[in-house]
């Protein structure tokens, strides 16, 4: 078994020291190298540059970085322990879009904390953060720029973060269903009930989710802590409420397992991880 994960400079790590990972069809990569490793798919399934490869009982994920001639080069964006025998998925990327409401934010007389938290949370998912902006609270220019991502874009997901309290310039909830075909009560539901526990006055906050077309776009509150609770508090649905809304849900699996390789630190000494 080892551990991959990224270090603090974005460097690809097996077990904490810096490496090369490359994923293949059956067949063992006969160069491989010192601090190179092998993931090996049973399974011929097609993998294209730039999806994701999901590990299962928490493992890693993995973007797919670089087609080579007989591998492709992965790198791990969610940390995981990778075994013999272990199933995978591919997943398509999700293209996000984050919108923070401020007043202050739009004036530059506040720093965003929350938009660039969830970022950095969603990104395990299998996400691209393809747009980001900040906005005032204007609810026809959050709803112009929701139309213009959700349509123009093409974006899968959009997180928006502010404006969902109770004053009068709180009005993301209502731009929200003013674009939206549909309203998802329960992801406002869970964010609300698992929150509450931690700080009572989240009971007042009236983010919602809603779609548009293919596109799921939630609101969240404006604070950097608010945010990452919300979203620890629903992320583990929305890879699967984008793929049911985008029609990928039947054709995500990557069949088969996962075997890992190593060359090993001494010469000769190639053998499977057990």
């Amino acid at each position: 078994m080892i551990y991959l994960h990224l270090g603090s400079r974005g460097d690809c790590l097996v077990n904490g020291k810096s490496a090369e990972i490359f994923g293949s069809g059956p067949g063992f990569l006969e160069d491989l190298g010192e601090g190179q490793w092998q993931i090996l798919f049973s399974s011929d399934s097609p993998i294209q540059e730039g999806h994701f490869i999901s590990l299962e009982k928490d493992g890693p994920v993995l973007l797919v970085e670089e087609p080579l001639e007989k591998c492709f080069r992965l790198k791990p964006i969610k940390g995981g322990f990778v075994s013999l025998s272990q199933k995978a998925a591919l997943q398509r990327p999700i293209k996000v879009g984050v919108l923070t409401v401020s007043d202050k934010g739009s004036r530059g007389e506040r720093v965003d904390t929350a938009g660039p938290a969830l970022e950095e949370l969603v990104i395990p998912l299998g996400a691209v953060v393809s747009r980001r902006a900040i906005v005032p609270d204007e609810r026809a220019l959050i709803a112009e720029t929701l139309r213009d991502w959700a349509d123009r874009e093409r974006l899968n997901l959009v997180l928006v973060t502010g404006g969902t309290g109770l004053s009068g310039r709180d009005v993301t909830p209502e731009a929200l269903v003013d674009v939206g075909d549909r309203i998802v009560p329960g992801l406002g539901e869970a964010m609300r009930r698992k929150t509450e526990p931690l700080f009572d006055r989240s009971i007042l906050s009236r983010a919602l989710a809603v779609t548009r077309g293919s596109c799921l776009l939630i609101s969240f509150p404006g604070s950097e802590r608010g945010a990452r609770q919300c979203f620890d508090a629903i992320g583990g649905v929305l890879r699967h409420a984008v793929e049911i809304l985008n029609g990928w849900e039947g054709d995500c699996a990557l069949h088969g397992h996962s075997h890992t390789w190593k060359k090993g630190c001494h010469a000769g000494d190639d053998r499977f991880l057990r």
